[in-house]
């Protein structure tokens, strides 16, 4: 039985595949990409996301000519569908490479994913006959007959607006938009199926108890709830600030950073930039997105710690989040020169991708402020210690340690730090009195112990 299947649940020996083809598709080798994405989604038919990029990048590469010579081999692809659905819904991708909006092709798609109970990709058939289409007011017909079928009334509302949009005149698509609308309104409420109406207004007024309750702290079952209700707020006035910036947060604490990212960011344009605490929002939502989708990688390459190629990738991967982190931290602080903790975030960004001698200026100036000068002269230290710059890393470091009166996790780094880099300039001594008074306090610290009993044991 096929179903639908996110990333995440792809076999991890489909794993690989997939970030091979992210990597064609961020090096805009589409033609790559999709042989690789034709492979993976022959061998896993329910995982659309990776359809949805296949076909984006055979929209890329199809010339015109390749698109007219594909209708027959569609019609083919059609006549089949209802006999074999699963071949169809791997087979008819042959035809898709050669034209990606053919219609005879993706209606294939579609029945085959009908008969399969598949109404995610059915719609995506849809969608793409749609998309590649100068008159697309049938099929937005029948993608909106398809949404309603199965009760994505939402959707069918937004389909029935692109069909006013193609038809201003049709009125049946004017009352169907509205039916829809209202009945998406309705299940958002729970207004429909059983229940009497004095147990429906109890139901609508715990969710306006939910609305005034404070966001921070609610289950993930009470946060898609209210996000739900946010999104229809939403879908009826797309600029009201407050929802927007509720809906990001909402995202935030779903841990859905991506889209909490789209919407703080659209807040911020809401605001008319005039919002610097949103733009801080969203510039970290987008550094918290790239970060998961690192950590999401080092877990796959953990678990597959022989595989060479997904190695490659992560590595490559991580340069180009350390790239785009340094841009966003760049950016806030062309905005805010005078802000000591942009200026620290600017000279961390680039001392992660290793631009050290750019860092340098950046931590000098946050060094300034008293409550950042501890952590910018030990980053500061780091960076000296990359240049191989090692007699004033340590100077750096011991003057950051000696301003730290009590013996906490910042002081005993920056011991540490010292001891290693002592110990790399061939003094012992120093290195040994660093560690030691790490040891004298903190047994388990690092490999502080094995170093110290080491050296009475020679």
């Amino acid at each position: 039985m096929i179903t639908i299947i996110t990333e995440r649940e792809l076999p991890s020996d489909q794993q690989a595949l997939w970030m091979k083809a992210r990597q064609a598709v961020g090096t805009k080798n589409f033609k790559y990409a999709v042989s690789i994405l034709k492979t993976l989604v022959k061998r896993c038919p329910g995982f659309l996301e990776g359809r949805k990029v296949l076909r984006a990048c055979e929209i890329k590469t199809t010339s015109e000519s390749g698109r007219r010579s594909s209708f027959f081999s569609g019609m083919r692809g059609l006549s089949s569908s209802r006999k074999d659905p699963e071949t169809t819904l791997s087979s008819i991708e042959d035809d898709l490479e050669r034209d990606p909006y053919s219609v005879s092709a993706n209606e294939a798609l579609y029945a085959a994913a009908i008969d399969l109970n598949l109404p995610d990709i059915a719609a995506f058939a849809l969608e793409t006959i749609c998309q590649g289409s100068s008159s697309p007011k049938k099929h937005l017909q029948m993608l909106a007959q398809h949404y309603i079928k199965f009760e994505q009334f939402s959707q069918a509302a937004d389909t029935y607006r692109r069909i006013l949009k193609v038809d201003p005149t049709d009125a049946e698509a004017v009352r169907a938009e509205k039916d829809c609308a209202a009945r998406a309104s309705m299940k958002q409420g729970n207004w429909e199926g059983s229940g009497d109406f004095r147990t429906k207004m109890k139901n609508r007024n715990a969710t306006a108890d939910l609305e005034s309750q404070d966001k921070v702290g609610l289950t993930e079952a009470e946060l898609q709830s209210r996000l739900a209700q946010l999104s229809a707020q939403y879908a009826a006035d797309q600029s009201n600030l407050q929802v927007v910036k509720d809906i990001a947060s909402i995202y935030e604490q779903l841990e859905d950073f991506a889209n909490a990212y789209s919407f703080y960011a659209y807040a911020f344009q809401l605001s008319g930039s005039a919002d610097v605490s949103i733009n801080d929002k969203a510039m970290e939502m987008h550094e918290k997105a790239m970060q998961a989708e690192i950590d999401y990688y080092e877990k796959l390459v953990a678990a597959d710690p022989g595989n060479e190629e997904a190695k490659a990738y992560l590595a490559a991967r991580k340069k180009e989040v350390a790239e785009s982190i340094v841009a966003d931290a760049k950016a806030r602080v062309e905005a805010n020169p005078t802000d000591a903790q942009l200026q620290y975030k600017y000279g961390q960004a680039l001392f992660d991708a290793e631009h050290f001698s750019e860092a340098i200026p950046a931590l000098q100036r946050a060094r300034t402020n008293p409550n950042l000068r501890i952590k910018a002269m030990m980053m500061l230290g780091k960076c000296y210690a990359a240049k191989n710059m090692t007699d004033m890393a340590v100077r750096q470091l011991e003057e950051a340690e000696g301003e730290i009166v009590g013996m906490d996790d910042t002081k005993k780094e920056l011991l540490y730090l010292i001891g290693c880099l002592a110990d790399k300039m061939g003094d012992k001594d120093k290195a040994l009195k660093s560690f030691q008074a790490i040891y004298e306090v903190d047994y388990g610290y690092r490999d502080v112990a094995q170093r110290v009993e080491s050296a009475y044991s020679k």
